[in-house]
This record gives C-alpha cells, structure tokens and sequence, in this order.
C-alpha cells in the first residue's frame, strides 16, 4: 500500500504544479501582452498611417518625458513675465512633441493611448461628422474617485437622463437667484482684502488664486445644496482634503498598484471618501424626507420660488418614474459638479484679475461701469446684470490675449 499511497502523492503534487505553472504562464502573457505587446502593435499600426509619436517604455509608457518636460518648463519663470503664450509652459511635453511629430501624434499614460490631435479639419470631423464613432475617455480611477461618475464621464441613456433632470440648474432665472449670494461673498472678501491693507499700511499683496478658491467654493456649495448649504459645506470641505491627497497620490501613478497599498495617506484618503459617501447619503435621506413639505412651499410662491438647487432636482425627479435616479448616482453628481466647477472657476477669476492688473485702464472703466449702474456701496443685483456690458463680456474687460502658438 505505501508504493501506490506514494505515487498517487507524487502524481497529485506534480498535477498541482504543472497547473500553477500553466496558470502562471497565461496571467504572465497576458499581462506581457498587455504591458508589451499590444502598444508596440499599436504603435506599428498608427506608424503605418503615418502618425507616430515618443516611444513606448515598458509600464510607464511616456509618463516619466512628461514630468521631466513639466518640471523643467515649470522651474523658471515666463519670458516675458506678460507673455500669453502660455502653451509651453502649461503644456511643455505637448509643445516640444508637436514641433517633432506634427500636429496629429500618439502618447502613452503607462499602457494606455492617447492621440492628440490639432488640425482642425480632423477636430471638426470629430466633433461634428463623425461624433458618434468617439465616446469619453474612462478617467484614471484616482481622477474617478475625485470627480465622480457623473455626468462629464456618463454616456447614452444615462448621460441623456441626467442631463434632463439637472438642465432646470442652469436655466438663467435659476442663476440668476444666485447673484445676492455670489454678492455678498465677494464683498465680504473685498472687505477683508480692505482690513489686510490697512494693518500693512495702505498695500498688501496676496495669492488671489488662494481666496478665489474659497469663493468658488461658495457659490458651488450653494448651487449643489441649496438650503442644505451648511450640511453641504461640510462635505464638500472634505472632499477639498481629498483632492491634496489625490493630487500626491498621481505622482506615485507610476508605481504598479501604489493606490491599493496601506501606506498612511493612502488610507486617510480611502477614510475620507467613506466620510464624504455617507455624508452626502445622509444630507440626500435628509433632503428627502423634507420634500414634500417644500415643494408644496414652492407652488405656494408660484413662479417666484427660491433657487432650484441640483441636489432638490435630483430628489424630485422621483415623481417621475422615468426620471428617478438612484441615491448613488446623486453622490456622484455633487462630487462632479463640487470638482469640475471649482477648479475651472478660480483658475478664470485668477487670470482676469492677472489681465485687469496688466491693463489698469480697463480697470477704471469697469470699475466706474458698476458705481454708475449699481450705485456707492449696493451690491449687484440681477436687473443690473444687463446693463453691465463692460464687466458682463470677459472678452471686452481686457485686451484679447493673442492665440496661443507652439512655435519658438
């Protein structure tokens, strides 16, 4: 019995590692063709149709170019410091490979493609004739988790869905019902700009991109909450931590796995998105239960109701069957609109405030546009938007810049 009991051992161990081989050997290919094989056939591919681009390195792709490029056109100031060719610096690694592989070439985030593309014949095909045949690109999972899934990245039918039930936010005499908000944040700003100066003698100089921040912050709060502005706040103050862990955690893009790894930040990160999921749950199970009582508050005003808030659009919708959305996907929406209208916002604010400094002149025409139409110390309210034409048209505030090249 011990012979038979001893090869049955053997032949069972040896079945057991000839399998694991196997399977060692398909994940290794599959993972070698991945990481390997299927960017070079992409790049012999495209090379064929005649669009070629920096070439592919192994898991990183062109990820480790491009932060060297960033970081050298980043380290030395604009020359001229007024120049508005911002391109080079904003974009160096695109700038630099353009001027070698032309406007049409192929780049590489780790194993993932991407083609840039700036002719504008192939833009417009894109666009418009062809438009159908080129959906959004899936974001890193880092980039997801900030931004939500929602209606930036959504597409068809739930893409169609959304954009139904959230349009009523942006409608103007929705928008306009923000002014007195948006006002009033602005000068208690200006007001403390005012306080700063005085203790510092008359001049002081500050990062306006910093407090812009804060009133954008604001505002996007209010359009998202409505009259859950404080709840809201709160969140959304968690999710701005979030963003400055995820921004040092896409530095570490190029370590295979880093986001799964429990190093200290990585789980304060994962701590803080649970915070924010289940306060917006909470804040939306909130909002719910108190629907009705509003709604019947709003028909009671009539036409001059308050301001129609996205998370109250959500909400509602669910008297209609066929534009009722699950709780998760108004999550995903207040992250989306806390993200993408934050950034955007204060980057614009930031460079016309820039561009009035450059321009004083224009400064003193917008600035005695306001007195004579708002009047000495009155915030501005939405009859008066009309009538702004200097200060309503950014494009006439200030000189055009002139187009952004990427030549010299």
């Amino acid at each position: 019995m011990g012979a038979p009991e001893n090869w049955w051992s053997t032949w069972r161990g040896l079945a057991v590692a000839v399998t694991a081989a196997c399977l060692l050997l398909h994940v290794a290919a599959r993972v070698t063709d991945a990481l390997w094989w299927r960017p070079r056939r992409l790049e012999a591919h495209f090379a064929r149709q005649g669009v070629r681009g920096p070439p592919y390195r192994f898991l990183v792709g062109c990820v480790r170019e491009m932060v060297a490029l960033m970081a050298e056109a980043t380290a030395k100031p604009m020359s001229p410091a007024t120049s508005h060719n911002a391109l080079p610096r904003v974009l160096a690694f695109y700038h630099y490979w353009r001027k070698i592989y032309g406007p049409t070439f192929l780049i590489w985030f780790g194993p993932t493609p991407r083609l840039t593309v700036a002719d504008p014949e192939l833009v417009r095909e894109i666009f418009l004739t062809r438009a159908e045949a080129f959906d959004r690109y899936e974001a890193h999972p880092i980039v997801r988790q900030l931004e939500g899934d929602g209606l930036v990245s959504l597409h068809g039918d739930k893409w169609a869905l959304h954009r139904r039930v959230l349009a009523p936010a942006f409608y103007p005499d929705n928008l306009n019902r923000l002014v007195p908000h948006v006002g009033r944040s602005v000068a208690a700003l200006a007001e403390r700009w005012r306080a700063m100066a005085c203790a510092s003698g008359g001049e002081v100089e500050v990062d306006v991109a910093e407090w812009f921040q804060a009133v954008a912050e604001e505002a996007i709060t209010r359009a998202t909450f409505g009259r859950s502005y404080a709840s809201g706040r709160v969140v959304f103050r968690m999710q701005g931590r979030l963003m400055a862990f995820a921004s040092e955690a896409f530095r570490k893009v190029l370590v295979p796995g880093y986001r799964f790894l429990p190093t200290k930040k990585n789980r304060m990160s994962w701590g803080l998105d649970r915070e924010i999921r289940r306060g917006l749950v909470q804040l939306i199970g909130r909002r719910s239960d108190a629907a009705e009582d509003h709604e019947a508050e709003i028909k009671e005003k009539g036409n001059s109701g308050g301001f129609r808030d996205l998370l109250g659009l959500m909400i509602n919708a669910r008297d209609k069957k066929s534009q009722a959305m699950p709780v998760e996907d108004m999550v995903e929406e207040c992250k989306t609109f806390f993200f993408a209208g934050k950034q955007t916002t204060t980057n614009l604010l930031t460079w016309a405030t820039v561009l009035l400094a450059m321009h004083p002149e224009w400064q003193d025409r917008a600035r005695q546009e306001v007195l004579a139409v708002c009047g000495l110390g009155e915030l501005p309210a939405k009859e008066h938007l009309h009538k702004l034409k200097t200060v309503r048209h950014p494009h006439n505030t200030v000189p055009k810049p002139k187009v952004l090249t990427t030549e010299g």
